[in-house]
């Protein structure tokens, strides 16, 4: 499910006043499942929009946050309820609540590839909080929607060009592992010689392309992965 404003219609919504006053007192909740003494949430600060993802929404009274560090190799993700901390588990992670309903969490190469609380069988979006790059992706897309659509299809179209440009490389991988392990193929796939600069730029576009689907949670694993 691709983030943007108009897949948030449930803006003025409980669940979305919820995550809109996430700047509340830590001790304003409901209680919830998370252990006395647990860590609390720490509050945003200016540097975390290049490094830390936080995603909430309302359920049954209670504040949920899932929190991740983009740059964690471990790619852990925590859960808080109303700012303690709830649980932590590697992506894809899986948090079952008190009462039955799921948060699912899993983080993708640039961003995150899904951030869903699913109840009775209906799945519904976190909201990035405010703080984070995906919230401030969000907010361009309500305000230039036009703007928007244009660089989500130049993404699109960038990490396409570069795959069509790296299968020949990838066939020729494969064929050399191949006959490495014995078993020779006699098949080369004509790879496109492009100049330096050209792969350069396709590669730095390529990041900037993913980078921006991440932050839309837009997830496809031929070109994101």
């Amino acid at each position: 499910m691709e983030l943007s404003a108009r897949s948030y219609g449930q803006k003025d919504s409980k669940e979305g006043a919820a995550v809109r006053s996430f700047r509340r007192s830590n001790d304003d909740g409901p209680a919830c499942s998370a252990k006395e003494g647990a860590d609390r949430l720490s509050p945003t600060k200016a540097t975390d929009v290049f490094w830390r993802g936080l995603f909430g929404t309302g359920h049954s009274g209670s504040l949920y946050v899932v929190e991740v560090d983009f740059f964690d190799f471990d790619e852990e993700v925590r859960l808080y309820c109303d700012g303690r901390l709830m649980g932590e588990q590697r992506s894809p992670a899986r948090f079952v609540l008190d009462d039955g309903a799921v948060i699912e969490a899993a983080m993708a190469l640039y961003g995150m590839k899904r951030a869903h609380l699913v109840d009775s069988g209906r799945a519904r979006a976190l909201l990035p909080l405010p703080g984070t790059a995906e919230a401030l992706r969000l907010a361009f897309d309500r305000e230039h929607p036009v703007a928007s659509r244009v660089i989500a299809a130049v993404s699109w179209a960038v990490l396409a060009v570069a795959l069509v440009t790296q299968i020949p490389n990838l066939l020729n991988s494969l064929v050399n592992g191949a006959a490495w392990l014995g078993f020779p193929v006699g098949f080369s796939a004509p790879t496109l010689a492009l100049p330096g600069w050209l792969n350069t730029l396709l590669s730095v576009l390529g990041i900037v392309a993913g980078l921006d689907r991440g932050l839309r949670m837009v997830h496809n694993p031929l070109l994101d992965d």
